[in-house]
């Protein structure tokens, strides 16, 4: 396996070569926002593991499989708790993945409008000059009405091909959070 300067941060399993993201934390209730008093399974995750979490995801590279793996120091284990608790995790990926795909849904709506409009204001631009008397006045419009075509064309290629991809690698790091195998230890 070739060696990555990354390597020295996360712990890699030798034998299946994942990378395993270690969480060291208190208590189960570390896990999640304090301010959040509802249930486990449905509760907000803590704002410094989120972050934690998409920083180490952002880090590993997405061929690569990752562990989480949680450290607990005052708990002891508990089964139950455990799967509440990759229950509510599973729960907070997945809606961070609908929100997402809600959002890649918004710009491929406003791309299909983009090329239409684009579509639209080409094909007056071309059938126009054939139809009207072109003087000057209407020569400046119909530049408008072309450089008009090209912008909106220029945005949908934007939207889809810069500004696009940042969703669809988030959209991938969650799912490979949302299937992450979650591990815990306890101090005994």
């Amino acid at each position: 396996m070739k060696r990555n300067f990354l390597d020295q941060f996360y712990t890699i399993d030798r034998n299946t070569g994942e990378y395993i993201i270690e969480i060291g934390l208190n208590s189960y209730d570390d896990i999640f926002n304090s301010w959040d008093s509802s249930v486990y399974n449905l509760r907000d995750l803590d704002s410094s593991l989120k972050s934690f979490l998409e920083e180490c995801s952002y880090d590993i590279d997405l061929h690569n499989d990752i562990v989480l793996r949680f450290h607990m120091q005052n708990e002891k284990g508990d089964p139950k708790v455990e799967n509440t608790v990759i229950t509510s995790l599973r729960n907070f990926f997945n809606y961070r993945l609908h929100f997402i795909k809600k959002e890649m849904d918004h710009d491929l709506k406003k791309v299909v409008v983009y090329v239409a409009v684009s579509l639209v204001l080409t094909f007056f631009s071309l059938y126009l000059p054939e139809v009207l008397d072109v003087e000057i006045v209407f020569k400046i419009i119909l530049q408008a009405v072309q450089l008009g075509g090209w912008v909106f064309l220029w945005e949908a290629f934007t939207l889809v091909f810069l500004q696009g991809r940042a969703p669809r690698k988030l959209r991938k790091e969650y799912r490979r959070l949302l299937h992450a195998p979650i591990r815990f230890q306890y101090n005994e």
